[in-house]
């Protein structure tokens, strides 16, 4: 018989896995009964989401919050570009500056996504009571703290590697 502690452990580190499977599944899945994100990625959709609907951004500002670096970004808009989603435009101040906005298809791709996620959200807290919500969106910040923590832990051990 397992103690409390490994217990806890244990049964975290399934659910923990078996819903970033499921939630990565389940949006898979939903891209492609959406006629316009048929043929959007995943990562694709993300990379709209990172985008934006309303504000240009530079490609270095999506990289960071996609926690991905610029040369895969530029994959990825690669392929947006062709797939009609989304465009780049030079800076007029400085031309070395490149900034992605999306296209209307991106836009209308965009919206999809969002209302996919809403959806998901709203079905996934609807039968919760108030008590509930607040200790799931309690440990939800917890999470997200602790990854943002060990995130920047590991990074910065990166960088004292590549020194």
């Amino acid at each position: 018989m397992l103690d409390k502690d490994t217990y806890y452990l244990k049964k975290t580190k399934i659910l923990m896995l078996s819903i970033f499977n499921m939630v990565a599944k389940t949006e898979e899945l939903a891209l492609k009964e959406t006629a316009l994100n048929q043929e959007l990625s995943v990562a694709e959709a993300h990379t709209l989401v990172a985008i934006g609907r309303h504000h240009k951004k530079t490609m270095s500002q999506i990289a960071a919050q996609l926690l991905i670096n610029v040369s895969t970004l530029s994959i990825a808009v690669n392929k947006l570009e062709k797939k009609g989603c989304a465009r780049r435009i030079k800076r007029k101040d400085d031309r070395r500056v490149v900034e992605i906005v999306l296209t209307e298809k991106g836009r209308k791709a965009l919206e999809q996504h969002e209302k996919f996620y809403y959806n998901l959200v709203e079905e996934t807290i609807s039968s919760m009571d108030e008590e509930s919500k607040k200790l799931f969106i309690s440990s939800l910040e917890n999470m997200a703290s602790f990854f943002e923590k060990k995130l920047t832990e590991l990074e910065a051990g990166q960088e004292e590697a590549e020194i």
